[in-house]
């Protein structure tokens, strides 16, 4: 089957709404405007869905204008715009402990963010000019991301969830949205994702794949409704007994796998997705129960 590009999806704030789009266009970081705006508490550290009451980050939808300002929405608040801010008032934050560097955005949207969310926050924008590094582990010196939890960019397949579906409990229905990729493949095999070294989109753009995706609680936070389901903890229930794993410096439960972008340009849905080169499968998923079989 020939595989394609099937959904390319970003994420301007950090675990907030995702914006389903034609196209992105990469940068060096990632997608452009991908988490590119965080919420942090009071220490500086980052603030998701994984945090108690922040569930409903999710229904937040930002829209980025031309000029790099951009604009949230939420439910029974009203819009929120914010200037693109740049200068040398730069703070340092942590993502996982990992430092970043931003601007705060100022008293105005903490306080829009701290009522609808409950809770204290502050709204941070990425500093360009102190790009943060990956993790020298999986990248290269010169590699950087955005605020994302590490790698630039993460992409999933379809096939691949369709495989893990087959082991939910009956009746029951995760869409894509709970793994928050920003590229959607169909057409590979299932779990084949776990071998690719490298990937060509469109002819053009290239991605190294570097680790797989070590998946967390957010993943059982409905997107569409900013809540977990009660008395669920889906789909983490099914990734422990189908995608557990421990090796190389990795352990946990794996969906998706996360890359690097080797050269720039724009990925397309429906761009033909072609696969250079593989290796062999992380070690970490050689004990899963669900992996790519070679045929």
């Amino acid at each position: 089957m020939r595989a394609i590009v099937s959904s390319c999806i970003t994420y301007p704030l950090k675990s907030g709404g995702g914006i389903k789009t034609n196209f992105i266009e990469l940068t060096d970081r990632g997608p452009k405007h991908d988490r590119m705006w965080m919420l942090v508490d009071e220490k500086g550290e980052k603030l998701s869905q994984r945090n108690r009451g922040c569930e409903k980050m999710a229904l937040i939808t930002p829209k980025v204008h031309e000029d790099g300002s951009i604009t949230f929405n939420a439910p029974n608040q009203e819009a929120l715009s914010i200037p693109a801010i740049s200068g040398n008032d730069v703070s340092e934050f942590t993502v996982h402990g990992n430092a970043c560097y931003g601007f705060d955005s100022g008293d105005v949207a903490a306080q829009w963010f701290e009522n609808y969310l409950g809770t204290y926050c502050r709204l941070v924008s990425y500093a360009h000019d102190k790009p943060r590094p990956v993790d020298i582990d999986y990248g290269d010196v010169r590699d950087t991301v955005s605020f994302a939890d590490g790698m630039p960019l993460l992409v999933t397949s379809t096939s691949s969830l369709n495989a893990l579906s087959e082991h939910f409990p009956e009746n029951l229905n995760i869409d894509m949205d709970r793994f928050r990729p920003n590229i959607v493949i169909h057409g590979l095999e299932p779990f084949e994702e776990d071998i690719i070294y490298k990937l060509r989109i469109g002819g053009a753009v290239e991605l190294e794949f570097v680790k797989p995706c070590a998946r967390c609680i957010l993943t059982t936070v409905d997107q569409q409704v900013g809540k977990k389901i009660e008395g669920s903890n889906e789909p983490m229930g099914t990734l422990v007994k189908t995608r557990r794993g421990k090796g190389a410096g990795l352990q946990g439960v794996f969906f998706g796998q996360n890359a690097i972008p080797r050269s720039l340009g724009r990925i397309t849905v429906g761009d033909e997705v072609e696969i250079i080169s593989t290796r062999a499968m992380h070690p970490a998923l050689e004990e899963a129960v669900l992996k790519f079989q070679v045929k």
